[in-house]
């Protein structure tokens, strides 16, 4: 194990959670702000903020203390939606927000269509950390026809969380603990940067573990990455960079990505034993298109067991902990693409490609329906329905479609993965403004 000598050397501020400004040359920049929590009464909560990039949401996802999802809220904004500032945990997305006073955070979210909303303070009990020296990238920097790809992100491993959830207009009071972080990065996390990750933290009494695994991509020549950080007290006590622990997921339900065990297995000179913990109940599963592969994050709550023995100290505790494990899929076969050396296999870095030119687009007259009409306005008229199904057959039956109910279609189909060219874009602008 590497022991940290100077902790200070490791201590995020609240600059690092302050919005990062996205260098020029970032190809597809996205940045994310997460707190996950559970609390005293079963229920469960996570909120993500992200405004840069293509896509600009504020996401809550509530689970109810008899497992069930009972707010599954994405609220998508335009640009002029988000304001922040980069030298402070300032950030407001169409009047949803992230403050700080630290070391304590102030949520608030709020979606009046579907009755639900979060009101959330966050004080953070160990000390709020950067991910690798010397500038907390993450995944690391890694050659491609576009740019050095980065990300990285800073994190709070253990809060105390109180407040209010707001279920169908009725709040309920809460109060328990949970994790944040802070993403960001020059293009996408998938492929380019990693085929799979796990991340975990386990309060143990006196310590608090961390740990993220990923697989790099082929960009980055399959670089895996085992980090562990040891909290003793407020204070990190030591960081490995390539940490002996090993992580087993098993027992998957058929045609599910969630395992139902998780094991995780540390054989350290200081820190041994294992973590067993079992599915007790999904927060999240959310698809990720990175063309030519896809992902799938999982997010779930998990009965954790410890059995460990920390500096000669033994450790027998339970808890609950919302854990991720997230995978690269093959679009083909549905499950994890691997080489028989066991890692993924190997995708062919695509050949820059110049910008489409921009298209002029008819703003002379209000019209019914344009590409500036949200999603779910257009799928619900008939005759929009029909245009949209033209372009692309399916998507009114596209379970995966009321993901982007809250976006226009302009916003929408920006995004390189969904294959829309601007020219087919404009075509469709067109189409929508001649309905009468």
């Amino acid at each position: 194990m590497g022991i940290v000598y100077d902790p200070e050397l490791y201590r995020a501020t609240e600059k690092h959670f302050a919005p990062y400004p996205m260098p020029a040359c970032a190809r597809s920049p996205f940045q994310t702000w997460h707190t996950d929590a559970v609390f005293d009464n079963g229920y469960y909560a996570t909120v993500m903020f992200a405004f840069t990039g293509p896509l600009r949401t504020v996401m809550l996802q509530i689970v109810d203390n008899a497992g069930e999802i009972v707010v599954e809220s994405m609220q998508f904004f335009e640009e002029q939606d988000c304001t922040y500032s980069t030298d402070e945990y300032d950030i407001d997305v169409g009047g949803n927000f992230f403050r700080a006073n630290f070391p304590k955070l102030a949520i608030h979210v709020a979606d009046p269509e579907k009755g639900a909303g979060a009101d959330l303070l966050v004080e953070l009990l160990v000390m709020p950390t950067i991910s690798e020296l010397p500038d907390g990238v993450g995944i690391g920097r890694m050659n491609t026809p576009h740019m050095p790809v980065s990300i990285a992100w800073y994190f709070m491993p253990w809060n105390r969380i109180t407040g209010t959830l707001t279920v169908n207009g009725n709040e309920v009071p809460v109060s328990g603990h949970g994790w944040s972080d802070h993403q960001f990065g020059t293009d996408d996390f998938f492929t380019k940067a990693c085929y799979y990750y796990y991340w975990a933290d386990f309060p143990l009494g006196e310590h608090t573990l961390a740990l993220f695994e990923a697989q790099g991509g082929a960009a980055q020549g399959y670089r895996n990455i085992k980090w562990l950080w040891d909290f003793k007290g407020e204070k990190i006590y030591s960081y490995d960079r390539n940490a002996d622990y090993y992580v087993y997921a098993s027992d998957f339900d058929k045609g599910s990505t969630v395992p139902n065990k998780l094991v995780y297995v540390f054989e350290g000179d200081r820190i041994r034993g294992k973590v067993t913990c079992i599915f007790k109940t999904l927060i999240q599963l959310q698809p990720i298109d990175a063309p030519p592969l896809k992902a799938i994050l999982n997010r779930a709550a998990y009965d954790c067991h410890a059995e460990m023995l920390i500096d000669g100290k033994e450790i027998d505790k339970t808890f609950v902990r919302i854990l991720e494990a997230t995978y690269t899929l093959d679009p083909e076969q549905g499950a994890v693409s691997e080489s028989p050396s066991g890692l993924p296999t190997p995708v062919a870095t695509p050949e820059p490609v110049e910008d489409e030119p921009e298209i002029d687009y008819d703003d002379s007259a209000p019209a019914r329906l344009s590409i500036k009409s949200k999603l779910k306005v257009v799928l619900e008229d008939p005759q929009g329905n029909a245009v949209l199904e033209k372009y692309l057959p399916g998507i009114s039956n596209d379970p995966n479609t009321k993901l982007g109910y809250g976006m226009t279609l302009k916003m929408l189909f920006r995004m390189p993965q969904t294959g829309v060219s601007k020219a087919t874009l404009a075509q469709m602008d067109k189409e929508l403004r001649s309905i009468r």
